[in-house]
């Protein structure tokens, strides 16, 4: 089992993530195949998918040993609790839930609580948050956001996510974030519609590529 400052150093050095926030299980959990697929490092299973536990369960006991399964939108210590027994190795929330702090902390995995403001990022960080996520990114102000925030507070890791286009990846971590979570673009609704999930892969695929070189 990898330790926490293990999976921190693999996430920032592959710091960019899927984030799925599907409507069907099914196509939840093939979407995660193709993410991996793709290349990507860690795949978030956000638990307003339906089935979301299970999804965690069984993507944790089939990805390869270098890729990370978290959970998102945990919003209480008991959804956090749940995704660790299923098997998420990372929790998210998207607001700044701090009671997700010690049942992660207890059992080992990385917690990402929110925060919207230098308040909530600070508060966040000091009950014992690993890393902070930013959100919804784009819409508070994107890179100058960060940038900004980087003055007063240079040293809190921080995920950006929230409608923030693959074109975009580099120019928020030369702000300063850590991590990068995407979500909308990576699954055209054409695509999972058909379930053509090769078509799919090579979309992600590209979608990566652009994350990485923008």
């Amino acid at each position: 089992m990898w330790t926490i400052e293990t999976r921190l150093r693999h996430m920032f050095a592959n710091p960019i993530s899927g984030v799925m926030r599907l409507n069907n299980a099914d196509n939840t959990l093939n979407a995660a195949r193709c993410l991996i697929a793709a290349g990507f490092k860690s795949v978030e299973v956000t638990m307003t998918t339906p089935d979301a536990l299970n999804l965690v369960k069984t993507l944790a006991a089939e990805a390869p040993a270098d890729v990370l399964v978290g959970a998102g939108t945990a919003m209480s210590a008991a959804d956090a609790r749940a995704a660790i027994e299923a098997g998420a190795q990372f929790v998210v929330s998207a607001i700044c839930e701090t009671d997700i702090v010690r049942p992660c902390r207890e059992a080992g995995v990385v917690c990402i609580p929110a925060g919207m403001t230098p308040t909530e990022i600070v508060h966040a960080w000091r009950v014992g948050a690993h890393v902070v996520k930013i959100f919804p990114a784009a819409i508070i102000g994107g890179p100058n956001f960060v940038r900004a925030i980087r003055g007063p507070l240079p040293d809190i890791p921080l995920w950006v996510s929230g409608m923030v286009p693959a074109k975009d990846v580099q120019e928020y971590l030369r702000a300063g974030a850590n991590l990068v979570g995407l979500t909308n673009e990576l699954f055209p609704a054409n695509l999972i519609q058909a379930k053509d999930w090769p078509a799919l892969t090579e979309h992600m695929k590209d979608v990566l590529r652009v994350a990485e070189r923008s």
